[in-house]
């Protein structure tokens, strides 16, 4: 109530949460998620792999194929950190070794539309991010164990934090956003094979 005795009508505010957003975040989750359970192995490479991690810490750091510790997989092993996680909760399934990749399949979807909507508004982020969340090969990537999908966000993360610095000025975020992209670098940016052990002497 206003000094002349009446009513101050506040203007409306902006929802705190796009609504629409989240319909096209949860129908991303759908069509990454759904009846992934009956994949019992997913890539049987990676799978093995992760297997073999959960059973030491050596084999763990260097992504280690073998149980004994010897070679390592064809990728470097952050991501391959992550579906051991995943694994060591749930235990080793298809479904398990997956769902790192769903997540983060849907996890791009909501950054597409935050990374479009400084620039081009509300309606075209919409877009961008149901567009993305229908493709169908990110969505068939995103139901597998190979880790496209994990490297994927991880630079949209990297893309988002850098925008966000250099909007706010804040050389903190633009550090980061290059810390982001070393860790994408070492999920499969480079790729090599070579003996677990000799990682450390060469």
């Amino acid at each position: 109530m206003n000094k002349w005795g009446k009513i101050a009508i506040k203007p409306k505010q902006e929802q705190r949460f796009d609504l629409i957003l989240i319909c096209i975040a949860l129908l991303s989750a759908f069509l990454n998620i759904f009846k992934i359970w009956n994949d019992q192995y997913a890539n049987a490479y990676y799978t093995a792999a992760v297997t073999s991690m959960l059973q030491s810490w050596h084999n763990f750091f260097y992504a280690s194929f073998d149980p004994g510790g010897y070679v390592t997989v064809d990728k470097p092993p952050v991501a391959f950190w992550v579906q051991t996680l995943f694994a060591w909760i749930f235990g080793v399934h298809g479904w398990s070794v997956i769902l790192p990749q769903a997540l983060a399949g849907t996890g791009s979807v909501i950054l597409i539309y935050f990374l479009v909507k400084p620039a081009y508004g509300k309606t075209a982020a919409r877009l961008a991010g149901l567009i993305m969340a229908c493709t169908p090969i990110v969505v068939a990537v995103s139901r597998t164990n190979n880790i496209d999908s994990l490297l994927a966000f991880t630079l949209l993360l990297a893309t988002w934090m850098l925008f966000r610095g250099i909007r706010n000025r804040k050389v903190s975020w633009v550090l980061g956003a290059f810390a982001v992209t070393g860790i994408g670098f070492n999920m499969k940016m480079l790729q090599d094979a070579r003996p677990a052990t000799g990682a450390a002497r060469r």
